[in-house]
């Protein structure tokens, strides 16, 4: 069973919760929920890029990261129910790094695939996919979620530019 404990900084208090972990050869994994709201957005850019170099990313992979997830979550913040949040999901494997993003949305999506920002997100990423079901909390809303793939181009190793000759 996990601890909780209860600390104050600042005047806030906070809470933190030791888990005992099961099994040590899963992927390392990173949820993150923010005010779904665009001065949040620096946030998610730097958590993206955080786990694109766990990846071993080079800086234009990383560069195309945190785009995409400033792209993807944008696309939401607009369509956003008042006072709702972002939900933004990292998984990272060899090579390769898997972001969801999500948000209860005002309505039905019909033509952000079509626009300029889809088209971004399908120049940055492998994959791309967004998907939408009824919110059960908000009978005209919905929970959106775009989840996208990166790989690294040369995977795992380094990729050699050139051979020097003396």
């Amino acid at each position: 069973m996990a601890a909780v404990e209860w600390f104050a900084i600042g005047g806030f208090v906070a809470s933190f919760e030791a888990v005992k972990v099961q099994a040590q050869d899963t992927e390392p994994a990173v949820e993150v929920r923010v005010r779904a709201d665009p001065r949040q957005l620096s946030i998610l850019r730097g958590i993206a890029a955080t786990m694109a170099m766990q990846c071993n990313f080079d800086l234009d992979e990383i560069a195309d990261v945190r785009l995409a997830v400033d792209e993807a979550s944008s696309l939401l913040i607009v369509r956003a129910q008042p006072d709702s949040t972002l939900q933004c999901s990292f998984l990272v494997a060899p090579g390769s790094l898997w972001v969801a993003v999500a948000a209860h949305t005002t309505g039905a999506d019909t033509g952000s695939r079509r626009g300029f920002g889809w088209h971004v997100l399908n120049t940055l990423t492998d994959s791309i996919e967004m998907t939408q079901v009824p919110d059960p909390d908000a009978p005209a809303g919905f929970v959106t979620t775009i989840e996208f793939t990166k790989s690294a181009l040369g995977g795992d190793e380094p990729t050699v530019v050139g051979e020097r000759s003396l």
